[in-house]
Formats: structure tokens, sequence, C-alpha cells
């Protein structure tokens, strides 16, 4: 039986996270089914352009959390901080130093990472995201962020479930495993809730078109992400 979202993990199709994805369908298909994903299924994608892609992802994590951060100023109430405040911490302690390890198993150091320039794809989207998270409301920010984490699980949980996905031999099966994995499965479907909870708050009713403007166009950025590992010194 052929992984959907619909049938197999119904939350992603729910509630406002839902609502942004279905109506950015085009958008998130280009994303999710791009052929550097399909390279990751198969093991065909060239490991020099994963390495390259490994070192932009490591630097779009710094920028992740520097965008975070904003939530902690722009939380409303003191459990909204300590929440955002936990998060950078987890990504700061815990992701990066997974991702870190991680690139360690494809010979990056992580003094060889903070020496490469960001790309131009990383630049485009980090800078835009931090835009939202400067010039908008808690719920821009956490709508602008939500691609990554949403569509990271999504592409884990269907490469996994899909019996055409190489597993003996394949280099990237490891990375499809840590994004299918029951912990990142429980970020994803925590950040679903916070924004339902958000969007009740903040009325995302009455401003989706905005919200959907921001959601596509990060998942735009995200789809052209894909391609950072295409070129650079590394």
């Amino acid at each position: 039986m052929t992984w959907t979202a619909e049938r197999h993990w119904p939350v992603l199709t729910q509630g406002l996270a839902g609502r942004l994805r279905n109506d950015s369908a085009e958008d998130w298909d280009r994303f999710i089914h791009h052929p550097f994903v399909r390279g990751l299924a198969d093991g065909s994608l060239p490991e020099t352009e994963f390495r390259r892609f490994l070192v932009q992802d490591y630097l779009y994590l710094i920028q992740y959390a520097r965008a975070y951060a904003l939530a902690i100023y722009k939380g409303a109430t003191l459990e909204d901080m300590r929440g955002a405040s936990a998060i950078v911490t987890g990504l700061l302690d815990t992701e990066l130093a997974l991702h870190i390890s991680y690139c360690a198993s494809w010979g990056l150091t992580e003094a060889d990472m903070q020496s490469q320039p960001e790309s131009l794809e990383l630049l485009a989207y980090t800078r835009f995201i931090l835009d939202r998270a400067q010039t908008g409301d808690l719920l821009d920010l956490i709508v602008t962020l939500a691609p990554c984490l949403i569509g990271y699980g999504e592409i884990g949980a269907r490469l996994h479930a899909d019996p055409a996905t190489r597993r003996e031999g394949n280099p990237y099966w490891p990375w499809i495993a840590l994004y299918s994995g029951e912990k990142f499965t429980g970020f994803v479907e925590a950040g679903i809730r916070t924004l339902d909870m958000l969007g009740a708050r903040y009325g995302a009713d009455a401003r989706y078109p905005m919200l959907l403007s921001e959601f596509r166009t990060s998942v735009r950025l995200e789809a052209a992400f894909w391609l950072a590992g295409q070129s650079g010194p590394l």
C-alpha cells in the first residue's frame, strides 16, 4: 500500500498545518518529491553533493536557532517564553550536536563546516525567515518555520515506508532513519499542536491569505535549498 499522509499520518493534513499544506499542494509536492529526495531514496545522489548539503544544513540550523530565539521575545506569556527557550536550548545543545556527530561520519569536522561560506540558496531562505521573525508576530514566525519541520518529517516517513527505498548499501539510509524516527516524529507533532494553538490565539482565519503566502514562500525556498549542495568549494 502506497504511503500517504492522509492514510498513514493524518495529523499532517488536519488543522492549520494541514490547511496550509493542502493549499500549497503543487509547491509542496515539488519540495517533498524533489530529485534530491529521490536520490536519497535510491542511493544515487552523488556523495560530494550530499556532503556539501550537510555543510549548508549545519549553517542553516544556526540561523534557524537564531530565528527561534526571537520567539522568546515575542512570547505573550511566560509559558510561551519557557517553551521557546527550551526549543532553542534543544537546537543548540542537542540538535546541532547530533548533526555535527552525523557529519563526522561523512568526514566533516565542525571547523570544516564553520569555515564554509553560505550558499545563495541558504542566504535567500534564512534571510526570509529572519525577516519574518523580526517583523511579524509569533504566528508569522512559526508558520514560516513549519515547512522545514513538517516536510522533513513527511519525507522521512514516506521514504522509510516505501519498499522501493534502498536500504542495504544505501549511504543515505541513516539520514532517512533519523527523520522517520520516533523522536523526530514527536517534534513534528508537537510543532503542529503549537501551530494550531497559535493560530487560534492570533486569529489565523482572519489573516489566512498572508499566512499562506509566508508558508508557500518557505516551501519554495525549501525546495530550492535542496540545490545548495550542487556547487561550492568543499
